[in-house]
């Protein structure tokens, strides 16, 4: 039975627990209505702060706790509209540290990695979606690298904590620097495990971004047990080429060390230690 009004629709929909639509499930809904029409009807609700566009022809319905700041927070709708982008993805970065207890401070992010070539990056009011793309997952992010993580209205994709603690490293610069980066994997450490890592771990992640987060774990962090379960893995699978601990960093007459192979051309300070 087609509704007499679309706030009638969206009324309805949110009675059934639903938080998103999509303008073609708006069109079956009303088969009769012009697309002009809908777009009066999508902008009136938009007005009273019912409905709120995410992405062309992705819309929120935003329950009554969130109507007064016009959004709901990404964690909430970012399953949803992967879904609906077509793309594989997980909450990565800080975002996915501070989920698993490492939440130094509130990341003003929300970092999701996906496939090439990335989305162009959204912005709704004080949220904003950052896109991180890897070749790697251009057939999907493989089961192994995430977990399954419930949120209040439904559930999203969240980077394992070591594959978090590795991403964090491997784009340190959009993390916030290296001494922020040391900071959340002091807190995030107890949450991973680095005993036998997934081979998909290993081909999903540069062999620097491995060794300079050992020599953070084992120089920096205290975290030698763990450090050392590391250094056998890769030791035993890869030769450690020279790399500096901070990329693109020049530094002369660096130290090394001889244990990761890491040039020492920065001196991160864990803001814990205070």
């Amino acid at each position: 039975m087609q509704k007499a009004s679309i706030k009638g629709w969206v009324e309805e929909q949110a009675e059934h627990g639903k938080i998103t639509f999509t303008l073609g499930e708006l069109k079956t809904a009303f088969p009769e209505m012009p697309l002009a029409v809908l777009r009066v009807g999508l902008y009136r609700e938009k007005k009273r702060r019912a409905v709120v566009g995410v992405w062309r022809g992705f819309y929120l319905i935003l329950p009554l706790e969130y109507r007064g700041v016009g959004m709901m927070p990404p964690s909430e709708f970012i399953d949803k509209l992967m879904t609906y982008l077509g793309r594989p993805y997980c909450v990565s970065l800080l975002n996915a540290a501070a989920i698993y207890g490492a939440a130094h401070q509130r990341p003003m992010r929300f970092a999701v990695m996906t496939s090439n070539p990335p989305p162009r990056g959204t912005i709704k009011g004080a949220n904003r979606i950052d896109f991180i793309a890897k070749r790697a997952f251009s057939k999907g992010i493989p089961a192994v690298l995430m977990r399954r993580v419930k949120t209040q209205y439904g559930a999203m994709n969240v980077a394992t904590p070591e594959f978090t603690a590795l991403s964090l490293v491997q784009y340190v610069r959009v993390s916030g620097g290296l001494s922020h980066v040391l900071t959340v994997l002091a807190e995030l450490m107890e949450a991973c495990h680095w005993g036998q890592l997934p081979d998909l771990l290993m081909q999903s992640v540069p062999l620097s971004a491995f060794q300079r987060l050992g020599y953070m774990m084992d120089r920096l962090l205290g975290e030698s047990a763990a450090a050392d379960a590391l250094h056998e893995q890769l030791t035993s699978r890869f030769p450690l080429r020279p790399v500096p601990l901070s990329p693109g960093e020049v530094c002369e007459n660096c130290g090394r060390d001889e244990k990761w192979n890491v040039i020492m051309n920065a001196h991160p300070e864990n803001d814990l230690d205070d």
